[in-house]
């Protein structure tokens, strides 16, 4: 009887600890620069943060000296974006961990291309770059069906570039064309095969191979989402984001153990990223393994002491203490 209290007990929790979770609330901040390849500071970037586990999002724009910052950060992996007009797209993902100060830094240098000259005449030779800064530019604007159609003349000047199916996957995405975003998605990906071989080592082939396992996974077509974050993992295993998703997905699935190996392998890949050491300790909870689901819970807490969640969590520890103690 007291085991059923308790897992009910810890329904209410991991509910309320979504709700909070939502909210995004955290004691960090994040700072930073925009400067440009000569140094020079950039004023008006746009600086978006978003946390990889709540979704949360936090946007910045850089001062008149290139200063940017953020606060209200919680302990966590994050994906940057830095755009500003005239300069391609800067993004990157890192683990964001309070621990130790209340204050990360995180400085971006912005590259500029040479663009052809607007109403350039299209030529043989300058139609794909045309076609393609075209479509860049459309995207940005967030006329993703003008960017697509942008893409599509690119690719029929030159079938050879099939990088461009990525933007293409990502204006469908943009635009929940599902099928179509699969289907570009997809032919990027046979290019790459026919091209290197093999996808193995190729780390764009296996973020291309992860978002066709997102779209099946909101889609909820399990299996075949399952399907392709495996093949993710076997053509890059050192990104640490893609078993977790798996982990994540199994366990969702109510299959913990199988969840236990993948998020296993992720922490592995990461040991300072505290997400999987949360949803590890859960898993081990399901199958009534107290002992390693504390270890896995207290090792959340450590890592990510200012986390939305680490509350929660910390009443959970003395109940998985006293289970433990009894098994």
């Amino acid at each position: 009887m007291k085991i059923k209290l308790f897992l009910f007990s810890l329904s209410v929790l991991v509910l309320s600890s979504v709700v909070f979770g939502q909210l995004g609330i955290g004691n960090g901040r994040i700072k930073g620069s925009v400067k440009d390849e000569a140094g020079k500071a950039l004023a008006g970037a746009k600086v978006l943060i978003t946390n990889r586990t709540y979704k949360n999002t936090f946007t910045s724009y850089s001062d008149e000296k290139g200063q940017w910052s953020v606060a209200g950060i919680a302990s966590g992996w994050y994906e940057f974006r830095v755009t500003m007009e005239g300069f391609p797209e800067v993004k990157s993902e890192m683990n964001v961990s309070f621990k130790n100060q209340l204050t990360q830094t995180l400085d971006v240098t912005l590259k500029k291309v040479q663009d052809l000259p607007k109403n350039a005449p299209i030529s043989k030779n300058n139609a794909f770059a045309v076609f393609v800064n075209e479509g860049n530019e459309l995207y940005r604007q967030k006329q993703f069906g003008e960017s697509a159609a942008k893409y599509e003349q690119a690719l029929k000047t030159n079938p050879s570039e099939y990088s461009v199916n990525i933007n293409l996957g990502n204006c469908y995405l943009e635009m929940k064309e599902y099928d179509k975003a699969v289907d570009a998605y997809q032919k990027y990906l046979a290019g790459i095969k026919a091209d290197k071989g093999s996808w193995n080592g190729q780390a764009d082939a296996a973020r291309v191979l992860s978002m066709i396992g997102r779209i099946y996974l909101d889609q909820n077509s399990i299996d075949k989402a399952k399907e392709y974050f495996k093949l993710a993992i076997d053509a890059f295993p050192n990104d640490e984001i893609i078993p977790y998703n798996l982990g994540e997905i199994l366990f969702n699935q109510g299959q913990a153990e199988q969840a236990i190996e993948y998020l296993k392998i992720a922490i592995k890949l990461k040991e300072s990223w505290a997400p999987p050491y949360l949803k590890l300790g859960y898993a081990y909870l399901n199958r009534g393994e107290y002992k390693f689901a504390l270890e896995s819970m207290k090792k959340f807490v450590e890592l990510a002491p200012d986390d939305p969640q680490a509350p929660t969590v910390r009443k959970l520890i003395p109940q998985l203490e006293e289970l433990a103690k009894k098994k």
